[in-house]
């Protein structure tokens, strides 16, 4: 669906990441259409990595009339706010089942708190477990337990930004592809890219970039990229 915003369906269970539903956020602008909302609606659970506004967006959540709200400890106070019927709160290493998918959390490499000023918090990565075996991380940098991060069918992970550069706890295409080759996963996703754009973001006049030079870098470590675009879908199916 654009940036981190992931729609998964494993069987009957329909799962969403970091929605960002909006053509605006703050002076973030969607430079790609939204998608339609009717299908997201009242997912089985909603996934969310951490605090920052460009991943927890409480008014699309409340749009969203999720059964469940998943979120990293201290997250639970904001996402109460958007009517969620249930509200986790989960840390790294923990284990909880939705549907007939099992989905185990980890610690991710990047500052997880709502703003500077705000109280640590954790920035959670999702292995979510069923038909298929998936790794969702919404931002990180690289580090040291992805090598443990075996077997999986699919990993979405995340390629560059929304401004002009990449701060502390980010990936850009080539650290990306490095993740990819740490993890050896069948089919690597390149997301968070060509989305949500401050003004003079680098990429503006070719959105697709960071996507692209992620799938050449990761072809060079030996690892197989789909570059799925904001809005479209893909069967990870067993070839």
């Amino acid at each position: 669906m654009g940036h981190a915003t992931v729609h998964i369906e494993t069987g009957e269970t329909r799962v969403l990441t970091d929605p960002v539903l909006r053509p605006r956020l703050a002076h973030l602008q969607r430079i790609v259409p939204l998608p339609p909302v009717e299908p997201l609606l009242r997912p089985d659970a909603v996934l969310i990595s951490h605090a920052h506004f460009d991943h927890l967006d409480v008014p699309s959540l409340t749009l969203l009339h999720a059964r469940l709200v998943v979120v990293p400890r201290g997250c639970g106070r904001l996402a109460r706010r958007t009517g969620a019927r249930e509200v986790v709160e989960v840390e790294p290493g923990q284990e909880l089942s939705v549907g007939a998918s099992s989905i185990r959390t980890l610690r991710l490499a990047h500052d997880g708190r709502r703003h500077p000023l705000s109280r640590a918090r954790d920035t959670i990565g999702f292995v979510i477990d069923a038909d298929r075996r998936a790794l969702v991380v919404g931002d990180t940098a690289l580090f040291d337990g992805m090598s443990k991060l075996a077997g999986l069918d699919v990993a979405m992970l995340p390629v560059w930004g929304w401004g002009r550069r990449l701060g502390p706890g980010h990936m850009g295409p080539a650290e990306a592809a490095r993740a990819a080759a740490r993890i050896k996963p069948r089919m690597a996703i390149p997301i968070h890219w060509g989305t949500l754009a401050a003004p003079m973001a680098p990429w503006l006049s070719d959105p697709v970039r960071p996507a692209r030079e992620f799938a050449r870098h990761a072809a060079a470590v030996g690892v197989e990229a789909r570059i799925v675009p904001p809005g479209g879908s893909i069967d990870v199916g067993d070839g």
